[in-house]
């Protein structure tokens, strides 16, 4: 069986949390400094927020042929910096995204980072950009849980009206 999903559908449920999250560390922003993984890669929300925007960058460099940046640059704790800067991102992978057809998602493309090589289509990365952000959002509304706080609203994409 084969299911066709467009991948701006994903993208605007995407979007759809992303708005969510922004609202909800605003409403309070030590909400930022929450653990996730103390000791770890990282230890905080706000860590795991950089680190998802900052790969969705890293990975539409390799799309695009460019080279991936080395970090976002923004401070610790500048939620609207870094909330900008995702919004930023998405407005680029959409209108790359705009432009890419069964050709160009089926092209391969390799690199290597921290010494592993990998190789994968670009529609296979895209849609890990998605994906890999889904996945740590779960990761950061168990940590708000295990904080005490709720996270804003429910997550799964069956609450998502706009979506067909």
């Amino acid at each position: 069986m084969s299911i066709a999903i467009a991948f701006e559908r994903l993208l605007d449920y995407s979007d759809h949390e992303r708005r969510k999250w922004r609202a909800w560390v605003a409403a309070d922003p030590t909400r930022l400094d929450v653990a996730v993984q103390p000791g770890g890669r990282f230890p905080t929300i706000g860590a795991l927020l950089d680190h998802i925007f900052f790969v969705e960058r890293r990975h539409l460099c390799r799309l695009e042929g460019g080279t991936p940046p080395d970090a976002t640059g923004i401070p610790h704790g500048d939620w609207p910096r870094l909330f900008d800067y995702a919004d930023l991102v998405r407005a680029d992978l959409r209108r790359y995204a705009t432009d890419v057809d069964d050709a160009i998602g089926s092209s391969m493309l390799a690199w290597e980072y921290l010494g592993r090589r990998y190789e994968m289509s670009r529609r296979r990365l895209m849609t890990h950009i998605v994906l890999h952000e889904i996945r740590h959002l779960a990761q950061v509304a168990l940590a708000a849980r295990s904080a005490g706080i709720e996270p804003p609203g429910e997550h799964d994409l069956i609450y998502f009206g706009e979506f067909n």
